[in-house]
């Protein structure tokens, strides 16, 4: 084989090995969608006592700046209230700076954000 020969051959296997690089590419990035909010508020009914108290979030979408890019839904909030159920008795409670993620986020009319799916 000639010198030439080789050369072509080599670079021909680079080209083939860029090629397929090239067309498979790396994994996707995960869509996620990340809004501050001022506040948000739930209900929970726990017949056990025991829980996530933040399973779902209502807040307002434009105090937000939601845009929905897709789950997973991170929400950072200053100032977030639950009245949570146990047995029937209410006891309301406000975390400060809740950090949640959360499955499935939905607009409702005037503007409502409805998050749910949410943990820490």
């Amino acid at each position: 084989m000639s010198h030439r020969s080789r050369r072509v051959l080599a670079t021909g296997a680079v080209l083939a090995a860029a090629t397929s690089a090239v067309v498979t590419g790396a994994p996707p990035a995960q869509a996620a969608t990340t809004a501050h909010c001022p506040t948000s508020t739930t209900i929970v009914i726990l017949p056990t006592g025991q829980g996530y108290w933040f399973p779902n979030l209502l807040m307002s979408a434009p105090a937000c700046g939601f845009v929905d890019n897709g789950a997973p839904y991170r929400f950072t909030i200053d100032k977030a209230t639950t009245t949570v159920y146990i047995g029937g008795n209410p006891s309301t409670y406000v975390v400060e700076n809740l950090k949640t993620e959360c499955t499935h986020a939905v607009v409702r009319t005037a503007g409502v954000l409805y998050a749910y799916g949410c943990h820490p």
